[in-house]
């Protein structure tokens, strides 16, 4: 073999020289491997094979084809990436050591590198060169020789090039048992590619993983591209073409496409781009957990707020009796210390209370049929129209659904029929000084009715949900209407602008439906005036103080059936059910009152009722001279029932076959009458009162 400065024009004698050298090599390298060699050493001996067989297939080509067969053997290289290192448990006879050293050379400009090997050096050369370590390596005609890496006492079959050399620009040198770097993952760049078109924003080391990174690719989301923002269904953020990837082979995998956070069920269709140029997510779960224990801590603190007011108020109450017995018992004294027979005191007291006290009885005046269809449940009269309503079933086989039958309050004959809805009529209120009936009928939208025309004059809605009470405010809030709905809600409007909600209330312990709603016009107690809202289990006055409604939760047991407020006599009546704490249903009449700025209710009187309580009835309460009577239904008994409040005392039953649903009461020239509802039907009757 020819020396290291030996001249180009010589390379393909050279060439011809070194193949048996190259063929003995492979031979001796394949026969010191033992079956008991790595599969990864056996592997890399037969890459080297098969670039070594390019050499062979490239022996009878020209010298002008060189920089071609040097380009094979780079793409050879490049593609299999041949390390051989040094094998430190077999003894290498001197005569078979050979050398190899390829010195490629890099043409100057061409569309692709091209790699051209010049020469290979000899092996006496090369010895010669590792017994000198310490003579700098000389460049000759372009080829840099390599040093040898290893020790004397075992010689290595690598040489590898200096770090400290420098190489030229347009040389390269391949070496083919060296042992190549190890691989580094790419760092993503600031920027995305060309086609992307939008920069990536960029995240701080300490903020690589709050939120700013893809979790299946731990790469950084983009604004646009193939690795946007996106979110499925469950809330989880992905890069777009990280999840769809996923889907698929989820979808492969076990044929369920899931999340790879939470394993919820997702689909293509759950992708949802989001736009935002930064995201991090703040976690404030205890202080939401605080806010929480605030409101209930309020919460608690208006309740026993509440029940102060409330245990103060029975106290006055209960001194105020207190003080009336007393004055009694000293009367009484007085009278023994005269000389009188206490007998003659009983029947003396008792003569002047039985003829100061009147006694009020019932007496039925008609019957008569409003519909052959069941369906009745609401009736309403209104003194200032004088005119008397009840829901019925449409009597119309074109318009089917519910209405309302217009009946005259003095002779209680039929008149007009009103069809105002396709579902069962729950609730209805008139306006005093307007000419406006509102109807609530279990649907999405609240009814205002033109007295007169008979026709729908406007409508108000609450985002689509159920509305089931209503009640129309009085004097200066005459335009003011109340709609409650089946979760708690309240919602104020103005009827002259109804498609604005003006106020609403949302409860936040109790998400029953609200069963009734009641205007409380201004007055001593309260100056501003409010409006009561009873749900099926709690009773809430709202109180007006300079235009905003503050709510306060009345101290009264429920589950309830109805509410009617009586605005002459300013009293209150509730229809409760039968609970743990009372085996009966409760008639409770009482008044709003105010102990230490806290509204609360004085319950002046409490009537049992039936035992079991299926259906919704209301009862109902008439001022009689000074005295008020109430009037309801008992189901279990089927009969209904008067109580004197003075007399404290049941003082009359009627038995009745229906069930009554709504008791109205009627005021009229002629006298005062009670028009009791059931399904098809209605009876009237008169209140007489009697002295005795």
């Amino acid at each position: 073999m020819s020396d290291s400065d030996t001249d180009t024009s010589e390379a393909s004698s050279d060439s011809q020289d070194i193949q048996p050298l190259l063929r003995r090599h492979r031979g001796n390298r394949l026969q010191r491997m033992g079956p008991t060699q790595d599969q990864e050493r056996v592997g890399q001996h037969l890459l080297i094979a098969a670039v070594l067989d390019v050499f062979d297939e490239s022996e009878n080509s020209e010298m002008s084809e060189e920089a071609d067969e040097a380009e094979v053997v780079a793409e050879a290289e490049a593609e299999v990436d041949v390390e051989i290192e040094a094998e430190e448990d077999v003894e290498i006879e001197a005569e078979e050591d050979v050398e190899i050293e390829a010195e490629v050379e890099r043409p100057l400009p061409l569309p692709q590198r091209r790699l051209t090997v010049e020469s290979i050096s000899d092996p006496a050369a090369s010895r010669e060169q590792s017994d000198d370590e310490e003579a700098p390596p000389v460049e000759q005609d372009g080829v840099i020789p390599v040093a040898p890496d290893g020790d004397d006492d075992q010689p290595s079959t690598s040489r590898q090039a200096q770090p400290e050399q420098q190489q030229p620009p347009n040389e390269s040198l391949i070496v083919l048992d060296s042992q190549s770097p190890p691989k580094k993952r790419k760092r993503p760049s600031d920027l995305t590619s060309g086609n992307m078109g939008t920069p990536v924003a960029k995240a701080n080391d300490e903020e690589v993983d709050d939120g700013m990174t893809c979790t299946i690719c731990l790469e950084s989301w983009e604004m646009s591209g193939d690795h946007r923002l996106v979110s499925l269904r469950c809330g989880h953020l992905f890069g777009d073409s990280c999840i769809r990837r996923w889907l698929i082979e989820s979808q492969r995998q076990s044929s369920v496409k899931v999340c790879p956070q939470c394993k919820t069920k997702a689909t293509t269709r759950d992708i949802r781009c989001l736009y935002a140029k930064r995201l991090r997510a703040i976690d404030r779960t205890e202080e939401y957990e605080m806010r929480r224990d605030l409101d209930a801590e309020r919460r608690r603190a208006q309740n026993l707020v509440t029940e102060l007011a409330t245990v103060k108020m029975e106290h006055s109450v209960t001194a105020s009796k207190l003080k009336a017995v007393q004055l009694e018992c000293d009367r009484l004294s007085s009278l023994v210390r005269a000389g009188c027979n206490r007998g003659e005191i009983d029947s003396e007291v008792g003569r002047k209370a039985l003829t100061l006290l009147p006694r009020h009885r019932l007496y039925m005046e008609k019957n008569f049929d409003i519909t052959r269809d069941p369906g009745c449940r609401v009736m309403l009269y209104s003194a200032q129209h004088t005119m008397l309503v009840a829901s019925q079933k449409s009597p119309h086989a074109m318009f089917s659904g519910y209405g309302l039958r217009f009946i005259h309050p003095f002779t209680f004959k039929l008149l007009n029929f009103l069809h105002t809805s396709i579902l069962l009529v729950r609730d209805i209120a008139f306006s005093e000084t307007l000419h406006m009936l509102s109807v609530a009928s279990r649907e999405s939208r609240v009814k205002a009715f033109d007295s007169r025309m008979r026709h729908c004059s406007s409508a108000v809605s609450a985002h689509d949900k159920l509305l089931w009470s209503c009640a129309v405010d009085r004097d200066a809030r005459e335009h003011i209407l109340y709609a409650g709905d089946l979760r708690g809600g309240v919602y104020v409007y103005d009827v002259r602008y109804p498609d604005n909600i003006l106020s609403e209330f949302q409860s936040t312990d109790n998400f029953s439906p609200v069963i009734n709603i009641a205007a409380v016009p201004p007055g001593k107690i309260f100056p501003y005036g409010g409006f009561l809202v009873c749900q099926l289990s709690v009773l809430t006055f709202y109180e007006y103080v300079h235009d905003t409604a503050v709510p306060t939760r009345l101290d009264v047991a429920g589950p309830f059936l109805s509410m009617q407020y009586d605005a002459v006599q300013d009293s209150l009546l509730i229809s409760a059910r039968n609970n743990a704490q009372y085996p009966q249903s409760r008639f409770i009449l009482g008044k709003l009152l105010k102990v230490d700025g806290v509204p609360v209710l004085k319950i002046t009187a409490t009537v049992f009722g039936s035992s079991g309580t299926p259906y919704i009835t209301r009862p109902t309460q008439l001022g009689v001279e000074d005295n008020t009577v109430i009037v309801g239904y008992l189901q279990d008994s089927k009969q209904l029932m008067m109580y004197d409040v003075r007399r404290e005392e049941r003082v009359q039953t009627v038995p009745v076959n229906e069930v009554v649903y709504d008791i109205c009461p009627l005021r009229t020239p002629t006298g005062s009458y009670l028009a009791a509802l059931n399904e098809c039907k209605c009876r009237i009757y008169k209140v007489i009162s009697s002295q005795h």
